[in-house]
């Protein structure tokens, strides 16, 4: 309870009283007021943060969890996945190396894992669909059917949500199409289950630019969500595979870099939870 806050309980029981002699009366007279000016403002600032925290915790509880519950045949999965074949199968693949930010967020336990994210799903692909290029990047979206809520309101499971990856179907400089292939950021199958962190899309501090490019692409309602650094927050199993894998396999084999060794070590203790508790 602020002191504002005290200070009115007080006098609402009748237990503000004040003794002043008689000839300093019009003087406390004036200062009583003046003093309960000054405390308005500290109990409006306490408020309107409390409001602030309490409108930011909800954003990651959005509106979706009041949708109907949806759920997607393997019929569905299969006919989305020959469309996706065919519009890529001919194209050349054009292999992009990714910089990691030494600032990532880097997931040491799964309670960092969890700490880290608005929520901490798995799920499945279900479909991908070409996006228009991003400041010249090629994207793509997925959506993804989420079958288990790890960390977050349970309420989203069952529900299809879309993110993005970053690359996908682009035109390179002559004009012919090409498939963007991210190293560290492979874009999963269709039909494959998946392991992430996803946030809700921090709309408010967005640049105008970027809003409008995730409402031209469908990105912009409650069922849009972003992949928390995909690099490391990202667990892959196949269509008919029987152990979560990291998405990233730059982290690991001959060509590994000492530094992502590393990392990959740390990771493979918490991928081995992962398997043991959700697979």
């Amino acid at each position: 309870m602020s002191l504002f806050d005290k200070l009115v309980l007080t006098n609402k029981l009748g237990l503000l009283k004040f003794k002043p002699r008689k000839e300093s009366m019009p003087h406390m007279k004036k200062i009583i007021p003046l003093l309960v000016l000054l405390l308005i403002p500290l109990g409006i600032s306490a408020c309107s943060t409390e409001s602030q925290s309490e409108n930011s915790a909800s954003k990651s509880e959005t509106t979706i969890v009041n949708k109907p519950e949806q759920t997607v045949s393997d019929d569905e999965i299969q006919q989305n996945k020959q469309k996706w074949e065919k519009e890529t199968k001919s194209l050349k693949v054009v292999h992009d190396k990714v910089s990691v930010s030494d600032y990532a967020t880097f997931p040491e336990d799964l309670k960092s894992l969890k700490k880290n994210n608005d929520y901490v799903i798995s799920g499945t692909v279900t479909n991908l669909q070409r996006m228009t290029d991003n400041n010249e990047n090629a994207m793509t979206k997925a959506t993804i059917l989420v079958t288990k809520v790890i960390k977050g309101n349970e309420k989203l499971e069952q529900h299809k949500i879309k993110v993005s990856f970053s690359g996908g179907i682009t035109k390179n400089a002559k004009s012919k199409k090409v498939f963007i292939q991210k190293s560290a950021v492979p874009i999963p199958e269709i039909g494959s289950k998946i392991i992430t962190g996803i946030n809700a899309y921090d709309t408010d501090n967005a640049d105008k630019k970027q809003t409008e490019y995730l409402k031209e692409n469908g990105l912009d309602g409650t069922d849009a969500f972003e992949i928390s650094v995909p690099e490391y927050n990202l667990w892959i199993k196949s269509e008919h595979g029987e152990k979560y894998h990291l998405n990233n396999q730059t982290l690991t084999g001959k060509n590994a870099t000492d530094k992502n060794k590393k990392y990959a070590k740390e990771l493979k203790k918490l991928t081995e939870q992962l398997n043991n508790n959700y697979n």
